[in-house]
This record gives C-alpha cells, structure tokens and sequence, in this order.
C-alpha cells in the first residue's frame, strides 16, 4: 500500500492510537476456545501444497464477482504463498479470468506480454513498477505459477493493473503508437521531466510550479491525440491511466493525505470497476487496508466502493501473523532488510489471541466467527504495516467486520527482494 510511501510512515509515528482496556483471563480463555473450535487448520509445512489447495477449494466462497486477497505488509515472503495457494484453489473454476495488481496500470500489461507471448524480461517489467515489494523472488514464483495454472487449464489467466501511481510505461505506450513529430517530441519532453523528477514522482511530492508545467504541457499533448484515442484502445487506456495519475498528483491536494488517500482508493475501485465481465470472476490482490469492506483509518478504501457497489458479489481475504520479520526500507540501516520485526502485540490486539491457537496456519469464516462470539468481548486493535517502517503496528479495527475471511500465518519472514545487501 504505497501513497507516498516516506510521508505514511511520519504520518504513522503522529497518530495517537486508543488502546482499549486488556481482556480479562476468562474472557481471553472463552475467546481462544471460540477461535479453535471454528478455525480450520491448514498444513503450515507445505502452504500451497495440494492438501491445502482441496480444503480451500471447499472453504473459499464460490459465489462472487471479485474476491480481494489482501496482506498485512507488502514485505512477508508466507503472503505470497498464502495468495498463490487461494488463487490455486479458484483456479479449476474457468469462471477466474483475471488477476488484479496494486500496481500502475500500464506498466502491468507487461506481464500478459511476458506470460502469454514470451516477450520482455520478468524482473525488468516488475522494476518498472516502481514498487519494490514486488521486486522478489515469491512474486516472480507467483506469476510464473499463475502462467502454467492457464496453460494447464487451456485457459490463460490475465494480469491488471488497477493503480495510478506511475507517468512512464503511459507515455511511453503514446510515443510509441506513432503520430505527428510535435506530439512525439512534446511526449519525449514530458518523459525526460518525469525522470529528472524521479524522487518527487516516487514520493508523490511534485511541487505547485512543476505540476503546473507538466499539466499544460500534458494537456496539449492529451488534446491532439483525442482523435486517435477514438479508434485506438492503447492510446485510449494510456490517456486515461495518465490523467488519473495527473489527478492524483494535482498540487492542490497532493500533500493532504486523507484527501489523496480517497482519491487514489476511489480510482483503483473505479478501475477494477470496469474490469468486470459478465459471467466472469476476478482477483484482486493489494494491502489488507486498501481491500477491508469498511473505511480504513485513513480513508474510504477500495473495498468500501465495491461493497458499496456489489453488496455481496465482492468478497475479501485478510492474510495477517502475529511473529516474525518482514521485508521493507530501513531508515538505521540505511538500506531494504528483511529484518524488521514483527510481533504479536497485548491481549488488545487480534494477532496475540491468534497466537495462542494450537494452529500455526488457518483460515476462518468471519460471519460464523461473529455468531459464536456474541456475549464474549473480542479484540479492539490489529496489525497494519504499510511502506516503510513505522513505529507503530497496530490501529483500531474490527477484523471480523472488515473482512469476510482471515487466513492466519503464525510465523513468517521477510521476502526474499532482489534489493537485500
């Protein structure tokens, strides 16, 4: 979950957090028994083995439109398994057709070309997105996996992109669909800005005088190539992958960050939106707070929109863990680590109850757990991890109302990024 991924964590270090009093012995021992009794347990030796593939295949939902696969960190190497093992368990179903990425548009549609047609290199076409938690050998193993599930099934499985967070792969895809020498020039001339303002565009930090430059030459460019977007389907969804980026990062509230945070959110529901096809079913993959049914701490989230929108035909997935280490740019060290750590919390927080199960892995229908939890007080805090390193994991959240599924790791490790010293 990447909104400016420097200014979330100073964000996050300045948000005071209410911590609801502890729970008591007896209340902590009846919530503990609710949670074995209902929980089903997965082998945690083999995660996305075949044993755990047919009890999914059994537990996830089969009625749906989009079912959203999140993840406590952008940085845990057993989250990829977890997701790689769900998709797994869809798969039979030729209903799936598609994949959604918290990832820039554009920049993704490299991935079909790769899986599909065998051109472009994986890990150049994953460092084009900007996102270095995709960068690692698990996501690499997730695509290619994805790849033969479609050619097992004779039926490929297509890769989205659903955010708005990069300028280059979009103008690149206009230059590139030809035209007249003004705009091609006009075009090359914004790339070459783009990178002079590299930081800035990562960081989501342009400033009012730069903006301004760029979006009036940008509307230039955007005007005189309206006609060809008309007949031309790469040039009609690269303008409006651009414009949505050029939205995001308007000046005037490109530094309010509740205000970028539901602009940005509202756009990725927007165009996983209009991904959906009759008949067909979909993935889609981001941080637990972008796909959560409720409003995250920040803002309206991604699947407050579709929940809103589809009712029950949007289902969600949190993944969560209460040990371990993670993976993500650590400011001492200087450097990304896969040595961030990772820990259960008090008795306030879901992910210490979590950890007292004899399961080390499980998966658990939030609607029945609700039902048998009534009359016993249940945890008011849970983890979230977002880019970076913040100094506190835990907000206030109530995990079954904000996901339909949980799917528990007890303990997990950092991924494996291309980046680790």
């Amino acid at each position: 979950m990447k909104l400016s991924c420097l200014r979330f964590v100073l964000i996050f270090s300045f948000l005071c957090v209410s911590c609801a009093p502890g729970l008591v012995n007896g209340q902590d021992n009846r919530l503990v028994n609710q949670l074995k009794s209902h929980v089903v347990a997965l082998d945690s030796l083999d995660l996305a083995g075949e044993s755990n593939v047919r009890i999914m295949s059994k537990a996830l939902p089969r009625e749906f439109q989009i079912l959203g696969i999140g993840e406590q960190s952008h940085g845990t190497s057993e989250f990829f398994t977890a997701r790689l093992l769900l998709i797994k368990a869809l798969a039979a179903d030729p209903a799936l057709t598609k994949i959604g990425l918290e990832a820039p548009m554009a920049e993704v549609e490299q991935l079909n070309d790769y899986l599909l047609k065998g051109r472009g290199d994986l890990e150049a076409i994953l460092r084009s997105f900007r996102l270095y938690g995709y960068e690692c050998a698990e996501f690499v193993d997730l695509i290619e996996s994805v790849g033969k599930m479609g050619k097992a099934r004779g039926k490929a499985i297509r890769f989205f992109g659903f955010d708005m967070q990069s300028p280059f792969q979009s103008l690149q895809n206009l230059r590139d669909s030809g035209g007249a020498s003004d705009i091609s020039d006009s075009l090359k001339s914004l790339l070459h800005y783009y990178e002079l303002l590299s930081n800035e565009v990562y960081n989501h930090s342009i400033s009012a005088t730069d903006f301004a430059e760029l979006k009036t030459l940008s509307d230039q460019v955007l005007t005189k190539l309206a006609e060809k977007a008309r007949t031309h389907e790469l040039v009609r969804k690269s303008i409006h992958n651009y414009r949505q980026f050029l939205l995001l990062n308007d000046s005037g509230h490109a530094h309010t960050m509740d205000i970028q945070s539901e602009i940005r959110d509202s756009l990725m529901a927007e165009n996983v939106l209009a991904e959906i096809e009759p008949g067909k079913k979909m993935v889609i993959l981001a941080h637990n707070a972008h796909l959560q049914r409720t409003p995250n701490i920040f803002s309206k989230s991604i699947g407050s929109y579709l929940a809103r929108k589809l009712g029950g035909a949007y289902q969600c997935v949190g993944l969560t863990t209460a040990y371990g280490f993670y993976t993500t740019f650590n400011p001492k060290a200087g450097h990304i680590t896969d040595q961030n750590k990772v820990f259960a919390g008090d008795s306030t927080t879901w992910e210490y109850h979590f950890s007292k199960l004899p399961q080390p892995v499980f998966f658990m229908n939030t609607a029945v757990l609700k039902q048998q939890l009534k009359g016993i007080r249940w945890p008011g805090r849970y983890r979230l991890l977002v880019y970076g390193l913040p100094d506190n994991q835990f907000f206030d959240g109530s995990l079954p109302d904000d996901f339909d599924y949980i799917l528990h790791i007890r303990q997990t490790s950092g991924n494996h990024s291309f980046y680790l010293k």
